[in-house]
Formats: C-alpha cells, structure tokens, sequence
C-alpha cells in the first residue's frame, strides 16, 4: 500500500486511504535506537484533536465536531460534557485543541480553542471555562481572532502554558494569505496572554498588536516548550514547505512572503532571508508532510530521545522524531509510525512520562508509547 500511495503521490495523483485497522492489544515496533510498544488507551474519538491531563490522572479531549469529553484513568471513554458552546466543522474547522489550567487544583479551569460560526463567516475564538463534573460552567470567551472570514481552514490551534502560567495560544492564517503581515490583527501568529485573555505586557508590541508575540506563520498546529524554557513552533507550508521553528519573541517567521513550498502564495518558492528569522528545519517543497503537535521528549524510558522532538504527520499518517543537537540544530529525522494509525494529529508527554498520540480518523482514539522488555 506505501509503494502505491508514494508512487501515486509522485505522478501527482491523489488516493484516499482508509485507516488502518487498529489492534487492541500493544503492538510492538523497533526504531534505531529503542524497542518500544504502541498501546491503546481509549478509542471511540471521532476526529480527536487536542488532550490533557487532569490533576487526578484523567484526560480531556477534544473532537472537531464539537465535544468534549473525559478518558477514565482505565481508558473508559466518558460521554461528552455538557454545556459546550455549539460548534460546528464542516471541513478543518471546529473544535481545535484544549489545556488544563496549571492551577486546576484551585480553580477548575480549562481552556479550548474552536473556530466560530456566524451565517457563512467564522474566526478562532480561545474560552475559558469551570469543569464541574460532567459539564463546563462560566464558559467565558477570553480572546478573538477579530478577523472574519468565508473560508473553511487554518484556524490553527494550540495552547500551551509558559513557565509564568500566561497562555501560548498559536492563531493561524484562517486561509486569508494576504493579512498575515498586517500585524494590526493576529493572523498567522503566536500570542501570549493572561488566563484572563488580557496581552502581556512585556508583549513586543509597538507596531504589533498588543497580543502577538511572535508572527509570520501560516498554521502553526504544533506548540512545545523545553526543558530551558525554549519554545518550538511546527507549522505548515503551502504545498510542502512545512516549517520547524524555534520562536522568538517579537521575530517574523516570514508568511506569506518567505516560503519553502510551492502553492499558490505570493512568496512561492521564496527562501531569501530578509528580515525574516529562518525555520530551524524544513523538507523544501516536497514532501508535504503538514506536520500537527508537537512534543519535546523528557522522560526517562527512552534514554536516546530525551531532548529531541517529536511531532505528528497529517499527509503522510507518521510519527516523527527530530534528532537534535546540544546547539538545539536539527541533525536528523526518523519515522517513528508509519501509517500503523493514520493520521497522527497531537502529541503530548504524560505525567508519567510517557508520549500519548491521537489519530485523527473517523473511528480515532488514544495511544501511548510504552517500553518494550
């Protein structure tokens, strides 16, 4: 089926691959450098996007077409909470990632990202809201995109939390190419907020809106902070082009006018430097590897991965790591998965210390990565 879909791929066809069958038993996998196994956690997700965990060991979900919903630390899939906002997906749009507040213990508080709907025009909204058993209270939207559109994709969205507790909360292009380097507005970037919604105040700021911390992206659908507090940035290209970045605070990441891929941008093709800070990895124009979540490695059951990151293919259903140096270069990728659960949407690291995986398909679930004897 790869030597097929590759080779499709190469005449510049399409297929459409059904999902893998997935096993509900660990399967085990040999990578260069570690034995491991792939173990379901939970399944019956219907295009799961975003997870995180409770203080009591439990995850929240989300789905795209809308729901929220809690895995039981036994892998139980618990009905969706109540008194979520209507959201609607049609296409890329709907429910987008979710994080737990680091101070969840006091305040019960998550937030989740979604795209709004209004007649034919939607936009990335951020919310925050009270988890109170089996449904969220005070729903209360803290953040706007403030920009409009008809089209029905690149909303972005994840959310992160930094060592001072503001949100990372990354905003994508909404498709609406010639606005990113308008920085009156918040396409196409990385904003930084109080956990009221309010911009930081040591934001770059000046020319940019007061939001913004970092810009020039197109759909960044990964977020990921190190161990020396360094955040990472995987975005996508055009058509190929999909970008690894090490974020700055205040840089241009240059979207739409430096790009790597092909497509239909007015920087097509692009990689002159300017003024724009350079993606520390990217494939070039092809392959289109539309790269989702985002992870640096940092436990301890895989000594040879502590430190590099690892992150999700939609287009090509992998799990990728990058090897890193100890300068932070990327020396290396290796294909972790290989279709074995489709499209890999998000990758996070447990409290235990473990990688958890989502695959966005139709009949989805939770994985985790365990060691192997």
């Amino acid at each position: 089926m790869h030597v097929l879909f590759r080779a499709a791929a190469a005449a510049g066809l399409s297929l459409t691959l059904a999902a893998p069958a997935l096993a509900n038993s660990p399967q085990s996998f040999i990578t260069s450098e570690h034995k491991f196994l792939l173990t379901p956690v939970a399944k019956g997700l219907e295009h799961p996007w975003g997870l995180d965990w409770l203080p009591d060991g439990r995850i929240i979900v989300t789905e795209r077409a809308g729901r929220i919903r809690i895995v039981e630390t036994d892998g139980t899939l618990g009905a969706p909470l109540g008194n979520v906002p209507d959201i609607v997906t049609e296409f890329r749009d709907g429910l987008l990632d979710v994080s737990v507040s680091p101070n969840f213990g006091e305040d019960n508080t998550v937030f989740f990202a979604y795209s709004q709907k209004e007649g034919d025009l939607r936009w990335m909204e951020l919310a925050s809201a009270r988890l109170a058993g089996d449904r969220l209270e005070d729903v209360t939207v803290i953040f706007s995109s403030g920009v409009k559109t008809e089209n029905l994709e690149g909303f972005g969205s994840r959310i992160r939390f930094d060592a001072d507790g503001n949100l990372l909360v990354s905003v994508g292009d909404h498709a609406e190419v010639a606005k990113v380097q308008d920085t009156s507005n918040t396409l196409g970037t990385i904003v930084r907020l109080h956990p009221n919604g309010t911009p930081v105040a040591n934001n770059p700021g000046g020319e940019l809106h007061p939001a913004i911390y970092a810009y020039g992206f197109k759909n960044p659908h990964g977020l990921a902070l190190a161990e020396d507090s360094a955040l990472w940035a995987a975005d996508h290209g055009g058509a190929g082009g999909d970008e690894l970045n090490r974020v700055e605070m205040g840089a241009n990441y240059g979207w739409p006018t430096r790009t790597f891929g092909g497509g239909d941008a007015p920087g097509a093709g692009q990689a002159s430097a300017g003024a724009f800070t350079e993606p520390v990895f990217t494939w070039g124009v092809w392959p289109v590897v539309a790269l989702s979540g985002l992870e640096v490695y940092t436990g301890d059951d895989f000594p040879n991965w502590r430190g590099d990151l690892f992150s999700g293919s939609l287009s090509q259903s992998r799990l990728i790591r990058f090897l890193l140096s100890d300068e932070g270069n990327v020396i290396g990728t290796e294909t972790v998965l290989d279709f074995e659960i489709g499209r890999v949407r998000d990758v996070r690291q447990g409290p235990d210390g473990r990688l958890y995986l989502l695959n966005d398909e139709l009949e989805g679930g939770v994985f985790r990565i365990d060691p192997a004897e």
